[in-house]
């Protein structure tokens, strides 16, 4: 990943400055100290962020999906910083994702994303990912 500082970290409570920070990287929202302790608190969030020397470079988070055959995990974000783009940290987030998910939290991890996006294209092909053959899922939007 470049720098011997980088560190990939799943985020658990106690962690409310660390993800107050990760999401002000990625301009989503700010949050205050009670929203990160509950979104932290909240089993079915999921959050990893990327460190070097100490300071976000990259934000992965999604939510894990109970059904009654299974349990999966849906990546919703893969954030990394321009400066750290292209060295690994993204791919480094999945695969603290994908541990996570082998030591028996979730069956399956699943992620959209659009063809025409290349660079997600090869991240999630290099990170192991499948593209199942074309169907006909489509997705729809709700407001």
């Amino acid at each position: 990943m470049g720098s011997s500082a980088m560190e990939i970290r799943i985020l658990r409570p106690g962690d409310e400055a660390l993800l107050a920070r990760a999401v002000a990287m990625i301009e989503e929202a700010e949050l205050s100290p009670a929203q990160a302790a509950a979104f932290l608190a909240d089993p079915s969030l999921v959050n990893v962020v990327a460190l070097d020397a100490g300071e976000p470079v990259g934000f992965v988070y999604g939510y894990v999906l109970k059904r009654f055959e299974a349990v999966s995990f849906f990546i919703y974000s893969v954030d990394v910083e321009q400066t750290h783009r292209r060295r690994g940290v993204a791919r480094a987030m999945i695969e603290a994702l994908k541990r996570e998910g082998r030591a028996g939290r979730w069956g399956e991890m699943f992620v959209f994303t659009n063809a025409g996006n290349a660079a997600a294209m090869r991240l999630y092909a290099s990170a192991g990912g499948v593209r199942p053959p074309p169907d006909d899922v489509v997705m729809f939007d709700f407001d």
